[in-house]
């Protein structure tokens, strides 16, 4: 059976009982629960909200909000597709000690920032923490700088991360800044924010 190509992308279009449309490599393909498209992308299982398919011996979740398959060229390297909210932020939840922690792309941030209670509630260390000043939109504040051993976000997992916990109870959401950011490959596609480890 032929692998699908480097430049070939898998889309999922919609769904039908147990079938489902696909457009890969530029060509529409309906393929039944079970079956294999002429670029060996096979359709494992179909629901009313998501579609199973095996590209390149790797199985991957496709779903109409996040329609668009890892290309097979990049298979082994994990990676998150987020979907923006209502204002066109993109969220998602990270893994800090052990614990869920709600958590929004900023790119204009240098690092990512905590507020107080948040980083007591992680069990985060600020008594040999350096203090710096921040500017924030009430003003400039005293803030603690400290690394994370670890921050996991879906399959990516990124060790010695740069962090800001704030004084006050700013900013309300964990911001994902540059720290994290910048050691990861990002892209933009068709609306999702793609985030996805490198080698």
């Amino acid at each position: 059976m032929p692998v699908i190509g480097h430049t070939q992308d898998v889309r999922l279009q919609a769904i039908f009982g147990t079938s489902a449309m696909f457009e890969i490599g530029g060509k529409q393909r309906l393929l039944k629960a079970g079956s294999a498209s002429p670029e060996g992308v096979k359709l494992v299982s179909a629901t009313s909200d998501h579609a199973v398919v095996v590209i390149g011996g790797r199985e991957q979740k496709l779903t109409l909000a996040a329609p668009v398959a890892a290309n097979y060229a990049q298979v082994d390297r994990p990676e998150v597709h987020l979907s923006p909210d209502s204002r066109g932020h993109y969220n998602t939840t990270a893994w800090i000690n052990g614990r869920r922690v709600p958590v929004m792309v900023d790119t204009g941030a240098t690092s990512i920032a905590f507020n107080y209670p948040m980083a007591k509630s992680l069990g985060l260390d600020l008594s040999g923490a350096r203090t710096i000043t921040v500017s924030t939109a009430s003003g400039v504040e005293r803030a603690y700088k400290i690394q994370l051993a670890s921050v996991t976000i879906g399959g990516i997992t990124i060790r010695n991360v740069d962090a800001t916990v704030l004084g006050a109870d700013f900013p309300q959401v964990t911001l994902l800044g540059n720290s994290f950011l910048s050691r990861v490959d990002m892209q933009q596609q068709d609306g999702l924010l793609l985030l996805r480890a490198r080698n």
